[in-house]
């Protein structure tokens, strides 16, 4: 496991991806990252003078506090990633998938898929709308998209009609 530390640098916000941003510091650049739940609460710009301290890591500094230019001190938390392998790759029944899909009015059309953080299940409206949903493991629909039947993942399905 790498060994990170803290870091403090000071200098001028010159590019910024939702809730990454890049600071110049004398002449050296920065990639760091606030988390999404900090985004709405900073609100940087380019050209915003910035003093960041976090954690160094190879790719980024992990931000733990931020002070903007005039501004306060921001403390900010990052939610720590579940690496608990098991859970998601445990054999999970497939069933508050299927029926969440049945709850927003479609008929299951094929075998669901699974795959290691959700379901992808094939759902036909009485419409005759046939939408891909991704339900995560709990049954929560997290994604649906127009189902392209003519995806290999489909395809090789046995498909209703």
């Amino acid at each position: 496991m790498p060994e990170h530390h803290h870091i403090t640098v000071s200098g001028t916000v010159t590019a910024v991806f939702a809730h990454r941003f890049v600071i110049e510091s004398k002449d050296t650049k920065y990639l760091a990252d606030i988390g999404p739940e900090a985004v709405d609460i900073v609100r940087l710009k380019e050209g915003d003078k910035v003093s960041v301290s976090g954690e160094r890591k190879p790719s980024e500094i992990k931000v733990k506090e931020i002070v903007k230019a005039g501004g306060k001190p921001v403390r900010i938390e990052h939610k720590k990633k579940k690496h608990g392998h098991e859970e998601h790759h445990a054999y999970r029944d497939p069933h508050d998938a299927i029926e969440a899909v049945k709850q927003q009015g479609f008929k299951v059309i094929a075998e669901p898929r699974r795959k290691p953080k959700h379901f992808e299940i094939l759902g036909r409206s009485a419409k005759g709308e046939v939408l891909e949903f991704h339900v995560e493991l709990d049954g929560d629909i997290r994604k649906r998209k127009p189902a392209d039947l003519d995806e290999p993942k489909w395809k090789s399905s046995a498909v209703a009609k």
